[in-house]
């Protein structure tokens, strides 16, 4: 694959986890817009830990991406 072609590539993944962290706070919004009182605690406490998990796992994800295309090429030697 060119450097373009990887470059390309890396961006639409990187474009891909940060519709999928819009999406995420998106979901823990709308999961406790409608409530009040204590059904609002309760399901703010699930909703938080799922998004709290669901963006450590994409900022894993963005990590080791942007790792990857950092990393020195095999071809360097």
């Amino acid at each position: 694959m060119t450097t373009f072609a990887a470059d390309q590539h890396t961006s639409r993944q990187l474009e891909q986890l940060e519709e999928r962290t819009r999406t995420a706070w998106e979901a823990y919004r709308e999961s406790t817009s409608e409530l009040a009182g204590p059904d609002y605690e309760e399901a703010e406490l699930v909703s938080w830990e799922r998004l709290r998990r669901e963006l450590e796992e994409l900022a894993d994800q963005r990590e080791r991406l942007v790792g990857a295309t950092a990393a020195p090429s095999d071809d360097a030697s």
